[in-house]
């Protein structure tokens, strides 16, 4: 019988009322073999029931129904003839329904031979002839009725556990093997090997050459990948191979793993996937990261896709083609980051942010020109992490685009509620995430703000960081240009630490460099190689007419440095450190009398 069949319970209600009729009916009718048939068949379905009823249904129970009914047949062909024929159809329709073709069809013509073989008792042997044809026809449709529906079944089964686009397992046959894998692993019967390997840039390169070439790319790999397994034997192991999502690839063994074949897997597949150098007739260079996990003892599965996953998202954020291993100091790193995500949430609903800022000062350095935004918190526990720790977290977690609106308009309102507002002289630079340059919304969400608040968008002045030009593209260009069309300006913060070239600066449409505080702080009179690295930013900036902001001044010897080598605007710890809005102004009023 077939596992996945469902029992039926009005099929045997029906039963019990039927087999009830007959008893009593062939009892009147003086046909006692019948009528005890019929009482035992009523019977079995009673006990039946009551299985059902308590939980404890099995196949067996249904397979003695079947062989009962099989009895009830022969028995009435035998007593009956012709009348105890037509009971064969529906009978041969229940195996059918109940077992495998193959076994439906040996079963069918073992009954209908039998059942025909006791009407000799009733019958001539030409009507049984003639009864044969119908019989046979009916046993032979409805073989190919149910091969057919196998076939649909087979078709539906590998639907339902493949990838579409790869023809690799999907997630739910992932799932389902990793469940048969729970409980079975051991150090002594084997061990489990999960890995996930992840295409760097996908959506770039989805982006810059369509998604039609991004499902190609993805098949190439999905066959690389087998390829590679199958190379090193690992297919003739207990292995799934699947695709869960996008351009994220799994692999599962388990057996005996040496630790040595554990670190090949993944390095010979990265190499393998880096190997595909053209897609489509159009050159390229493919780079992933690959996150693993290992057990030696039962597990749940939804823990090892987790694990995997983080140790695949950790590794893409050292560099392309990197591996890690998930570990306990990675999980202790991912519980501390969900933490701080709780504590931005509430500190965002409570309204628990507010702003210091760092002044800047013009080029005698005895001046203020401008401040710098700089995000603070009131919530004691996140008051324990920086903004350096907290701020990436938030855009890893989604959150980074509520928080730049918040410090904006908190920027915006301190700006309108004082006697710098609309003056010239002075700017305000606020830091915003790279992510904004993803972000079509953003130029007119920030005019929009400073229409509200009654500011002059040419005193407004955003930095990015240089690493956000490292995945600009035309998008970032066409959202810098729009905001400039504004009236706002753009800063590029932390300049030289990054991997921008001066000529990219032409297609980066910035006003402003700010010089790195590693190599300012380095300016003592001793270190000339970092003098030199200063005098040429200075200079080149000047070039391509762009502003120049010197951070991290500590002391006047390099302030001294920077204002010989006509430096425009300065900031740091020696000239003052981040204060108030109140305190700034004081200073500023000071500097006037």
């Amino acid at each position: 019988m077939q596992a996945d069949v469902p029992f039926n319970k009005y099929f045997y209600y029906i039963g019990s009322v039927c087999f009830a009729f007959y008893a009593a009916f062939h009892t009147v009718r003086g046909n006692p073999l019948i009528a005890i048939m019929s009482s035992i068949n009523l019977l079995a379905i009673c006990y039946i029931l009551f299985k059902y009823k308590k939980n404890q249904l099995e196949i067996s129970h249904n397979n003695i129904i079947i062989s009962l009914l099989s009895l009830s047949v022969l028995i009435a062909c035998y007593e009956l003839g012709r009348s105890g024929i037509i009971y064969i159809f529906p009978l041969v329709a229940g195996y059918i329904y109940y077992y495998s073709s193959r076994t439906a069809v040996l079963s069918s013509i073992t009954l209908c031979v039998l059942a025909l073989f006791m009407s000799l008792n009733h019958l001539h042997y030409e009507t049984i002839i003639r009864t044969t044809v119908p019989i046979a026809i009916t046993v032979v449709i409805s073989f190919l009725y149910t091969k057919k529906v196998e076939h649909h079944q087979t078709q539906l089964r590998h639907i339902a556990r493949s990838d579409h686009l790869t023809g690799l397992y999907n997630r739910r046959k992932l799932i389902s093997w990793l469940k048969n894998k729970e409980h079975t692993v051991s150090n002594t019967t084997g061990h489990l090997l999960f890995l996930c390997l992840g295409v760097d840039n996908f959506k770039h390169i989805n982006d810059q050459y369509g998604h039609e070439f991004g499902d190609n790319l993805l098949r190439k790999i999905a066959v690389t990948v087998e390829q590679q397994l199958a190379a090193m034997n690992i297919t003739n192991r207990d292995t799934v191979i699947s695709r869960v999502a996008g351009d994220e690839f799994v692999v599962g063994v388990y057996g005996s793993l040496p630790y040595s074949l554990v670190k090949s897997i993944s390095t010979e597949l990265l190499k393998s996937v880096n190997k595909i150098e053209c897609v489509n007739g159009i050159s390229l260079s493919v780079d992933a990261c690959v996150g693993l996990t290992a057990r030696s003892r039962p597990f749940c599965y939804e823990q090892v896709i987790k694990e995997a996953h983080i140790a695949m998202y950790e590794a893409k954020k050292v560099s392309k083609n990197q591996m890690r291993f998930y570990s306990s100091k990675l999980a202790k790193k991912v519980k501390e980051k969900l933490n701080i995500v709780e504590l931005l949430k509430s500190a965002l609903v409570n309204d628990e942010f507010y702003l210091v800022f760092m002044p800047v000062y013009g080029p005698t350095g005895h001046r203020i020109t401008g401040a710098e935004a700089l995000i603070r918190t009131h919530n004691d526990a996140l008051s324990t992490y920086t903004p350096d720790v907290y701020i990436p977290v938030a855009e890893e977690h989604g959150l980074i685009h509520q928080l730049d609106e918040m410090v904006i308009r908190k920027a915006f309102k301190t700006l309108k509620h004082s006697s710098l507002n609309q003056l010239d002289t002075f700017s305000l630079a606020i830091n915003i995430s790279s992510q904004q340059l993803k972000n079509k919304h953003f130029p007119k969400m920030a005019n929009t703000m400073a229409l509200e608040e009654e500011i002059d968008p040419n005193q407004i002045e955003f930095e990015l960081t240089e690493t956000a030009l490292v995945d600009f593209d035309q998008t970032s260009i066409d959202i810098i240009k729009q905001t400039k069309t504004y009236g706002f300006r753009v800063a590029l913060d932390d300049f030289g630490t990054g991997y921008t070239a001066f000529s990219q600066l032409q297609n980066f449409p910035v006003d402003t460099l700010k010089i790195d505080r590693s190599f300012t702080s380095n300016i003592d009179g001793k270190n000339i190689d970092q003098g030199k690295m200063v005098d040429v930013i200075l200079s080149l900036a000047h070039l391509y007419n762009l502003n120049v902001v010197a951070e991290g001044v500590e002391n006047s010897e390099q302030l001294d440095y920077l204002k010989h080598r006509h430096c425009d605007s300065y900031q740091g710890y020696y000239l003052s450190k981040p204060i108030s809005w109140h305190e700034m102004l004081a200073l500023i009023n000071h500097e006037s009398t």
